[in-house]
């Protein structure tokens, strides 16, 4: 690492990578050929979802849709000068591993939540925690944003934390977008902006962090053109919000996004509303009290009495996607047609199914604790469409949303039962549980 940090060249870099990516390959390792990933990335329009390449799932490997992370930092896509990594937990080595691979040195900016492992830093990257003052709260984005020698910049909007385990055998899903190329020095600040706000609301998310190391990247996005993003930023960010800020921020956004941009029939009830986490906080004293008061209704059609009915627990399979085996970490919402045929929005964050995520209406306004992002795909801007086909039906001009998961879903067995944490009282358990404060995925 200290020889590829050493390099003052792309050429000098490149033969650096190359000779470690030899090694990892004698080693038994598979690694993604570097300067091909240009090529996946536009086969992935114009969703530009991925889900993480499955280590012990040989079948991912060749997937359209499956990805390294030395992928997304590929000398394809451009060389990278500056990067931003806003997280929850950070391996700062093995991050550096990856851009080693990628064949990439830069400038790095870390922010983080929870944990950052390292044992010494180089002199390129800066890393921050950022300090939530209510206690159960946490800074739990994962958004990346890389500069390129053009001075364009790309925006990456992930579920997973920057460490090995969430990048080898879990369930991730990520969204990259469009290379966004530098406005003219002349241009408004309004400029070059998104059909969908997308910039403004980056702006808007960053700037509440108060932090100066991100004055810079607020600067690079304001100059940059956001025009070819086809997606909603859904971000939520610690405060209590009245009026008009409501919307910007949690279930609110994405409920004013929803209200405005999706239509769907008129029998609008057997559309069922999924959500899918990987942990799910408390809810209050019975789930009526937040579930279905706020959650559900902020994802139906507004002034629709649709929600009825009870909540169903179904269990993640996966066969179809090859990760069955592979535990979701990925967070998705969306709704489904009863024919199991389409969706009218889908939703990809790091939120979990929780107040402290999504936001709670208290008695001086709306309370949120986290720090979120997530992105939102609506076919009124992406396809022209009022609904992303799930399944073949051999219509080539609307490709297939890449859904995670496997419909029908698959409820459990009458003898299943949940894992809770709470209720492990065995000895090695109660020692695990003893040196751990708290469990957040």
């Amino acid at each position: 690492m200290n020889i590829f940090q050493a390099c003052n060249s792309q050429k000098s870099r490149k033969k650096v990578s190359e000779k470690a990516i030899k090694m990892m390959r004698k080693l038994g390792h598979t690694i993604v050929q570097p300067g091909e990933f240009a090529i996946k990335y536009d086969y992935s329009a114009p969703y530009h979802l991925f889900l993480t390449r499955i280590e012990n799932s040989k079948e991912t490997y060749k997937q359209e849709f499956s990805i390294t992370f030395p992928e997304i930092l590929d000398c394809s896509l451009g060389e990278i000068v500056y990067s931003l990594h806003l997280n929850f937990i950070v391996d700062v080595e093995w991050l550096c591993w990856q851009y080693l691979l990628a064949g990439q040195c830069t400038d790095m900016t870390i922010l983080y939540g929870d944990k950052a492992y390292y044992q010494s830093l180089f002199n390129n990257i800066t890393i921050i925690k950022v300090n939530i003052e209510t206690k159960f709260a946490c800074h739990h984005t994962k958004i990346m944003i890389l500069q390129y020698k053009d001075d364009g910049i790309r925006v990456i909007v992930s579920t997973a934390n920057l460490r090995s385990t969430d990048w080898e055998n879990v369930t991730q899903g990520l969204w990259i977008s469009p290379h966004l190329p530098r406005l003219p020095d002349s241009a408004n600040p309004s400029d070059g902006e998104s059909p969908t706000d997308f910039k403004k609301d980056l702006v808007r998310y960053l700037s509440r962090y108060e932090q100066p190391a991100l004055t810079q990247w607020i600067w690079k996005v304001q100059k940059a053109d956001f025009s070819k993003v086809n997606v909603f930023l859904i971000a939520s960010v610690p405060g209590i919000y009245k009026n008009n800020e409501t919307n910007f921020w949690g279930y609110k956004k994405l409920a004013h996004v929803l209200s405005r941009h999706v239509i769907l029939p008129s029998d609008v009830f057997p559309w069922p509303i999924v959500a899918q986490s990987s942990s799910i906080g408390k809810l209050g004293s019975s789930f009526e009290s937040w579930l279905l008061k706020d959650i559900i209704p902020c994802m139906s059609r507004e002034n629709t009495k649709d929600t009825k009915g009870q909540p169903e627990f179904n269990q993640w399979k996966a066969k179809r996607t090859e990760r069955d085996r592979a535990m979701p970490h990925i967070k998705s919402y969306t709704r489904i047609s009863p024919d199991l045929k389409s969706i009218p929005w889908f939703v990809l964050t790091s939120a979990n199914l929780s107040k402290a995520a999504w936001g709670s209406i208290k008695r001086h306004g709306y309370s949120i604790e986290n720090y979120e992002a997530g992105i939102i795909f609506v076919p009124k801007f992406i396809t022209k469409t009022t609904t992303f086909p799930i399944v073949n039906e051999n219509d080539p001009a609307v490709p297939i949303f890449p859904i995670p998961y496997d419909l029908p879903l698959s409820q459990y067995e009458w003898n299943d039962g949940p894992f809770v944490i709470e209720f492990c009282n065995s000895l090695r358990w109660t020692k695990w549980l003893s040196s751990t404060k708290k469990v957040i995925f």
